[in-house]
């Protein structure tokens, strides 16, 4: 009897303070750039590398005006770990089949980080070569 009160008190206790096996979300922020130029409109894309145990759920952060900051999304922030990032870069013009506009630069795939504790920064400069041949597809039906 005294045991089943203790087991619903400690229950209780982690419903009520949060107990809870997922990690506090982190803020990331940045800038991201293309030839020295803010990317006008674009996504970086974090898929969490299970082989270095991050089990989390992809997460996709906006870039707008050269910027982007995981506190902005929904939901904020982004769990601590290791992944692997795609960044997507795009002349923010928005017409019929392109949501964000064209592409500036083929895809970014080449990129592991590590999204630390707590509020940190991190810049990406694209590499120009990504800027060669552009495949332009359409992004959305809008």
């Amino acid at each position: 009897m005294i045991a089943g009160r203790s087991a619903l008190l400690i229950i209780g206790i982690c419903f009520a303070f949060g107990c809870s096996s997922q990690p506090k979300p982190a803020e990331l922020s940045g800038k991201v750039t293309f030839k020295g130029q803010p990317v006008p409109a674009g996504f970086i894309s974090f898929t969490p590398d299970v082989g270095k145990g991050n089990k989390g759920q992809v997460r996709v952060l906006q870039i707008k005006d050269g910027a982007y900051d995981s506190s902005k999304e929904t939901p904020p922030g982004i769990n601590p770990g290791a992944y692997f990032l795609q960044v997507n870069g795009f002349d923010g013009k928005q017409l019929k089949f392109y949501y964000q506009g064209k592409q500036i630069f083929n895809q970014w795939t080449d990129i592991q980080f590590t999204v630390p504790d707590g509020t940190s920064t991190k810049d990406f400069e694209v590499p120009p070569s990504l800027g060669e041949n552009v495949k332009i597809t359409p992004t959305s039906d809008t």
